[in-house]
């Protein structure tokens, strides 16, 4: 049985943008509303939903997932009160990239399957790992926290809930959005 291959489509400029902005704007009111528990006060809080780059990057593609990371958490930055000359560089860049290499690699239906939903869970992970070092040379750089300090209490904070959440999330959500065809294009 041959498994049928699903074509994402482009979307116009004006989806774009808004998708942009919601999800940039989810993530960064999310990461807000959800990191109260300081692990370095002004610099790292636990983030519940530091999957939802990953997330949106599965669901819209990986330039939707890196912006919405982008956006989402120098928005929450700014708003938290905890930005930085670092977070428009290495926050942006890092925290951007757990949701285009998500986005990269898997697809809404790799959901579908045990198997797939492992891929995702695994490649989200790998995201959160490569983004831990780079926001932790921003904080050092900037004198908020030293590297190992701030490596480690971002794999607290971050890790576990990418690790975690994006596959029942998106288990959760994208079979039903993939069945009905209402995933109309990836960016």
């Amino acid at each position: 049985m041959e498994q049928e291959v699903v074509k994402y489509p482009k979307p116009d400029a004006l989806t774009t943008i808004a998708y942009i902005v919601m999800t940039g704007a989810i993530t960064g009111v999310g990461f807000l509303l959800t990191a109260p528990i300081p692990l370095i006060p002004g610099a790292i809080h636990w983030r519940v939903l530091a999957f939802l780059p990953c997330l949106f990057g599965v669901l819209f593609g990986p330039a939707i997932g890196f912006l919405s990371g982008a956006i989402g958490n120098t928005l929450w930055a700014i708003i938290g009160g905890y930005f930085n000359p670092a977070t428009p560089i290495f926050d942006l860049i890092g925290v951007g990239l757990t949701g285009l290499i998500p986005g990269l690699i898997c697809k809404p239906k790799d959901v579908m399957s045990g198997k797939g939903i492992l891929k995702v869970a695994a490649i989200s992970l790998i995201s959160g790992i490569v983004m831990v070092p780079i926001v932790a040379i921003g904080f050092d750089w900037v004198g908020v926290a030293p590297f190992g300090p701030a490596v480690f209490m971002l794999a607290v904070s971050d890790l576990p809930p990418i690790l975690i959440g994006t596959p029942i999330v998106l288990k959760a959500i994208a079979p039903p959005l993939v069945r009905r065809g209402l995933l109309k294009w990836r960016l």
